[in-house]
């Protein structure tokens, strides 16, 4: 009798603020996700201890600074792909309407617990209430605010405007701001009319630091927001170029072998070796278990020797000096083996000739033949051998690639990489 196997453990989430169930903040909707509460509970807790002398206020405030919105959920590959393909209609996620029954049994709880509170005498002093409620209310317009604004201006303009775009797109969200700000003044002016008798330069200084700690309240959700959405910028640039890079390795190998494979579909054993060969490149590159040369001379004579093999021309190949093949001068090395096979295809030659020059301070490839040449203009914008396999896989590895070509002139591509 075999034993059934123990269900899986469900991954604890990481805590977050929800925007989509959100009647504020989202922090309560977070907690609740994170903690498997009722919602409801979560929010009675925090008016609680908002009763007494304001606790729950500020660890809302804190959690608010503290906590990640929450990531949205991705699609599937598919359906992502098609989305970015324009084949599949991208659905947009709506706000789930709050419950004001709810909303307004909370609000009267709370205000009831502070008349209550304060009444008996245990809350907040009445100097320090009316500035505590002010000071809080705007904190909460501005920082609601910030969570509202949307991406666009981050990704699409550049320097300050990258900030105030945004922030200016809309008369509704400066009201709010210069609402939040006044709530802000106010507190401050009412704990300065309350202060004691102090000297002139003493209450200055007073004055002065409160204005700065309100003023740096205020902007710290902006500063953390800006910095949050940069980080997301940059990790969607990297999984851009990785994608470009797979898209890159995909046409070097697999489609080239594809289309060696469409000619010599009548050798069934020829076919049957590039196949073989293509799956070991295949999982050599998705699993990370290379047997790539160690050096850069190496790693170009193997290319050119490829080369030879799969299109039957002669490659002469020349190279000066050498150095290790790190992962910074990989994509030189497969832009190189691009350039030869381009030729190999499409220049109607049969020989291709190859100079490489390998120093401490930079890499020099030339890869010429003396064929039929072409018009780079010409090129369509679907056709990733010159644009994608060359031209952008050095631009993103931080080197430049130079092809000059013309009907009849032949073609030379220069690919560089300075250290």
């Amino acid at each position: 009798m075999s034993s059934s196997s123990s269900p899986a453990q469900p991954v604890p989430q990481r805590a977050d603020r929800r925007l989509q169930s959100a009647w504020l903040a989202g922090v309560c909707s977070g907690l609740a996700a994170h903690l498997n509460w009722p919602v409801l509970v979560v929010r009675v807790g925090f008016v609680l201890l908002s009763a007494s002398m304001g606790v729950g206020v500020v660890v809302y405030l804190v959690l608010w600074l503290a906590l990640p919105l929450a990531a949205a959920t991705p699609d599937a590959p598919g359906i992502d792909a098609a989305t970015r393909g324009g084949l599949r209609t991208a659905q947009q996620r709506h706000r789930v309407p709050a419950d004001l029954g709810a909303m307004s049994a909370v609000v009267l709880l709370g205000a009831g617990l502070l008349w209550f509170v304060q009444s008996a005498g245990l809350g907040l002093p009445t100097w320090a209430l009316w500035p505590a409620l002010a000071g809080t209310a705007g904190l909460m317009l501005i920082w609601w605010q910030a969570d509202h604004l949307p991406n666009r201006g981050l990704t699409d303009l550049a320097g300050w405007r990258r900030l105030l775009a945004p922030l200016i797109a809309h008369w509704s969200r400066i009201v709010r701001i210069v609402l939040g700000l006044l709530g802000l003044s106010t507190a401050v002016a009412l704990i300065v009319i309350a202060l004691p008798d102090l000297p002139e330069a003493t209450r200055t200084l007073l004055v002065l630091a409160m204005a700065v700690a309100a003023l740096v309240l205020a902007a710290a959700p902006w500063f953390i927001r800006v910095r949050r959405s940069l980080t997301t910028i940059r990790e969607q640039k990297m999984v851009a170029d990785a994608r470009a890079d797979m898209a890159a390795h995909l046409h070097d190998s697999v489609l080239q072998t594809l289309a060696l494979i469409q000619r010599q579909a009548n050798d069934p054993k020829a076919v049957a070796a590039l196949a073989r060969r293509q799956e070991r490149e295949l999982r050599a590159w998705l699993y990370g278990e290379t047997s790539d040369a160690a050096t850069v001379k190496a790693a170009l004579v193997a290319s050119a020797a490829e080369v030879e093999d799969d299109h039957g021309v002669d490659v002469d190949i020349v190279v000066v000096g050498d150095r290790e093949l790190d992962a910074d001068l990989r994509p030189l090395v497969q832009a190189a083996r691009e350039a030869m096979v381009n030729a190999a295809k499409h220049a109607g030659v049969a020989k291709v000739d190859v100079y490489a020059e390998v120093d401490d301070d930079s890499v020099e490839v030339f890869v010429r033949d003396r064929g039929q040449g072409f018009e780079i203009e010409q090129i369509p914008a679907d056709r990733m051998g010159v644009r994608g396999s060359i031209v952008e896989r050095l631009r993103r590895a931080g080197g430049n690639a130079t092809i000059r070509s013309g009907p009849g002139e032949g073609t030379e591509v220069r690919l560089e990489m300075k250290r």
